[in-house]
């Protein structure tokens, strides 16, 4: 019995523990998005003096998933957004193309290719000419825009990014900032947060029955008598 209750115990303890952080997940998954449902990161403050910024390769393979109908989400359901603000009053132009089109556009010019997207990117400078034909000149892109949101609808294929000034000169001063926009993310954040409560009671509950103490009952066994003494 006593080595029960001290796995009861020890699994009770775990359970509320492991119970916690899922709870605590599920939070962060309703806090994260706003209103709208997006998720973001940034804005990163990007500058530079060659022509512009080339953001490493964006690999997406969905596989069979993305023609398969009655599955819990469809991936053309999950877009993503690039809001880029220029810095230096110059108009900027943010557009995505397969890498090897942008490899080609890009080539024998100066840029930065990103190589980590964070507070502090990890740039790689790449030499060559100061100069590049505007990019609104080109037929590559699978989505643009200039001075605003670009908003993309992800898809197979092997893609890169690439932010410059509109017409095509050196000196990039801007600030990005990434989003996505996963429409189950609030229900998943209350799945969780239930799911931790629930684990949480029965953990509790484990803990419970093997810390308690059984009170044992002992027979009142009475003392010896005294003889009684007459006068």
């Amino acid at each position: 019995m006593r080595v029960t209750k001290l796995v009861a115990a020890f699994l009770g303890v775990l359970m509320i523990i492991g119970s916690f952080a899922i709870t605590v997940a599920g939070g962060i998954a309703l806090a994260v998005p706003d209103d709208d449902g997006w998720v973001s990161a940034g804005p990163i403050r990007m500058r530079t003096e060659a022509v512009g910024f080339v953001g490493e390769d964006i690999e997406i393979d969905f596989g069979d998933h993305a023609n398969r109908r009655g599955t819990f989400i469809g991936w053309d359901a999950i877009p993503a957004r690039f809001e880029v603000d220029s810095r230096n009053d110059k108009a900027v132009f943010v557009g995505i193309a397969s890498a090897v089109d942008i490899s080609t556009y890009v080539s024998d010019v100066a840029v930065e290719r990103v190589e980590s997207w964070d507070d502090d990117p990890e740039l790689a400078y790449v030499p060559g000419e100061f100069s590049i034909a505007p990019p609104e000149s080109q037929d590559i892109w699978v989505a643009s825009n200039i001075s605003g949101d670009l908003e993309w609808d992800i898809s197979d294929g092997d893609w890169a990014i690439v932010v410059l000034n509109a017409d095509g000169t050196p000196g990039v001063d801007v600030g990005v900032t990434g989003s996505a926009r996963i429409p189950f993310l609030r229900t998943l954040g209350v799945v969780l947060i239930a799911a931790g409560l629930i684990g949480m009671t029965v953990g509790t509950l484990l803990t419970y029955y093997g810390v308690r103490r059984v009170r044992e009952t002992h027979p009142h066994i009475a003392g010896p008598t005294q003889p009684l003494v007459t006068g």
